[in-house]
This record gives C-alpha cells, structure tokens and sequence, in this order.
C-alpha cells in the first residue's frame, strides 16, 4: 500500500510540473489550451474506492485553481470526471482487471480502449472547466470547439506520457 501511495505521489508530482512548467506555457493558438494533470485521476487503481476517487479529484483541481486562481473551476471539472470515472471504467476493465487491481492505461486496457477512455473524460472535464471559465451562454459554440480541440491535444500529450512513463509489464 505504502508503495502505490508513494507511486501515486510521483505520478501527481510529475504531471503537475510538467503540466504547469511546460504544458501551460504552450503557445497553440485561442483555441487549443490542454491541460493533463486530469491523467492522475484517471490513471488511479480500479479498486481505489470512489471516495477516495472524488477527493482526490476534488484536490487536485484545487490544487489548480490555487496555483491559476479559477475560482474553483478546475475543482469542479475535476471532482465531475472523478464522479464519472466510477461510471464510465466498469465498460472497459474486465472482472478480473477489478481483481487484479490494474491501473487504467495503454498496457492494460489497450490502446483503442484507453484513449477512448481517456478522451470521453478529457472532452467532459475540457467542457466543464472551459464553460465555467467563460460561463457566457452565448460563447457556448465556442467553447465548445475550443474544448474538442483542447481535448485531442491533452489527449496527444496524454499518450505520449503513457508511452513514456509506463511500461509494458512481461510475463
């Protein structure tokens, strides 16, 4: 338990300087702002228990909008995709995923299957946070797109971090 809490800690360490140092500073243009410290929620351990799930979301979005000053913006997207990682995980882990305790990621799921995953919580989090950081009804078209192409690149940049941090376990 010690081991996956300390793994946890460098995973969300890691993400949140990379995130803050380099992916912040991207200059892409109005309508492309990834964000991907949302990966250590949805990397998190199948059978870490949802509450652990949503308050570790909830922190870490506020961790974000201490560093940002979004007024809670970064929270409530974050604690939104925690609650609907519990919901969305179950189609794409098997029983014996759930058994085995796997963390949700290329090796485990397949690639197909994460980024599918990864981009339907990545595209949810992009519109809550994007809506209510603008939170003009008549900028919704807009934020829409700028939420759909935000979501791609994280998820890019998501992929790549998979590719590189994790590794395919032998057997």
């Amino acid at each position: 338990m010690n081991q996956l809490f300390f793994k946890n800690i460098l995973i969300f360490s890691a993400l949140a300087i990379g995130d803050i140092v380099f992916v912040n500073r991207l200059s892409l243009g109005t309508f492309i702002a990834p964000y991907i410290y949302h990966f250590f929620i949805l990397q998190l351990p199948v059978r870490t228990s949802r509450y652990t799930v949503i308050m570790l979301g909830f922190l870490t979005g506020l961790f974000y909008d201490l560093i940002y000053n979004t007024g809670g913006a970064h929270a409530a997207a974050a604690c939104f995709i925690a609650m609907l990682r519990i919901i969305v995980l179950p189609a794409f882990i098997s029983v014996e995923d759930k058994d085995n305790n796997i963390s949700p990621g290329i090796y485990t799921l397949g690639q197909g299957s994460f980024l599918f995953y990864a981009f339907i919580l990545t595209l949810v989090h992009h519109i809550i946070f994007f809506n209510l950081e603008i939170f003009k009804i008549s900028s919704i078209p807009l934020t829409l797109l700028k939420a759909s192409l935000s979501s791609i690149f994280s998820v890019l940049l998501i992929y790549l971090l998979s590719l590189l941090f994790y590794r395919k376990k032998r057997k």
